[in-house]
């Protein structure tokens, strides 16, 4: 019990320091170019733990090696993959509005436990597709309705859509981590496969992926390559071993509400009333979805039978 409990107080932590990592991103956007951001990023969190973790890395190689493949697919989707698209896309995307499509993670979870290992899904999990999809379109069409008929998706919302998909295969890929594997040795090797993968990206493309070192960039990698890396990763991975991804992945619509107060805060981005309706939307399927029907029934009946309780004690 105390293990859950901590897991859960824990995985507060991830959507707190990855809203923070979509605020950075969008307000380094121009100065860093994403590719780049990405490789220091992943580079520095590697140079920073390898002191640390090498003992463990070196006491369990032979389990590295043995399970390389599995470890490296991990890395290529939750280092690797999932960060560049987030800083390619916030290239041309608000902060806002890439915070509000990655709240679709939980339904991409979902999507992909059916589709690809046989989950199934009954009426309730579709309609809070249905809800979340329609959430996601307010956003596309800045809540213009009529647009739809001619309806092009903004370069940048692409970009997070695929990095929220990724995302949704990592949390559910993190089953088939090799049990032998500690959290450690695993943070460890994928942090250095990611840096590894994003490499030739980088030193390949030097003259268009150089920057300048000032005090906006050094704060920037500082805090992308410590909190939403190391402090996120780990406490994600963790709270996802004792609490399941299914569970965990309902922490992720915290973002939007964490972002949207670093965003105003920080950026000056204007709140606009079709966020609102895509918000509520992406919630109100998030709630269908993932909440056990037992739940919202008695929550719905108990909330009814208080209301009438309430009247009959008023009309009295």
């Amino acid at each position: 019990m105390k293990a859950k409990l901590s897991a859960y107080d824990l995985l507060l932590l991830p959507p707190l320091f990855w809203a923070g990592n979509f605020v950075t991103g969008r307000y380094i956007a121009g100065q860093i170019p994403p590719m780049s951001l990405s490789y220091w990023r992943w580079t520095i969190a590697s140079l920073l733990v390898l002191p640390f973790l090498y003992r463990s890395l070196w006491q369990q190689r032979r389990v590295i090696q043995r399970y390389w493949l599995r470890i490296s697919l991990l890395a290529c989707l939750g280092v690797a993959g999932f960060n560049s698209c987030v800083y390619i896309g916030l290239q041309s995307t608000t902060a806002t509005n890439a915070l509000i499509i990655n709240s679709m993670i939980p339904i991409f979870i979902l999507l992909v436990s059916c589709l690809g290992f046989g989950q199934r899904m009954g009426m309730k999990q579709i309609l809070g597709i249905i809800l979340s999809f329609c959430g996601v379109l307010a956003l596309l069409v800045k809540g213009q309705w009529q647009s739809l008929a001619s309806l092009s998706i903004n370069r940048g919302d692409s970009w997070i859509l695929l990095s929220a998909v990724i995302w949704a295969l990592y949390s559910i890929g993190l089953r088939f981590k090799p049990s032998q594997l500690s959290g450690s040795a695993f943070l460890g090797s994928t942090l250095v496969i990611g840096s590894l993968v994003l490499s030739p990206f980088y030193w390949l493309n030097l003259p268009q992926a150089a920057f300048s070192l000032n005090h906006d960039s050094m704060v920037a990698l500082a805090y992308v390559a410590v909190f939403p890396s190391l402090l996120a990763y780990q406490s994600w991975n963790y709270g996802v071993k004792v609490v399941g991804a299914s569970v965990a992945g309902q922490y992720i619509h915290l973002m939007p509400l964490f972002g949207a107060i670093l965003s105003v805060s920080l950026l000056g981005e204007q709140l606009a009333v079709y966020h609102l309706i895509g918000a509520s939307f992406i919630a109100a399927g998030l709630l269908v979805a993932l909440l056990p029907v037992g739940l919202l029934r008695r929550r719905f009946v108990g909330s009814s039978i208080e209301a009438e309780g309430a009247e009959s004690k008023h009309v009295g």
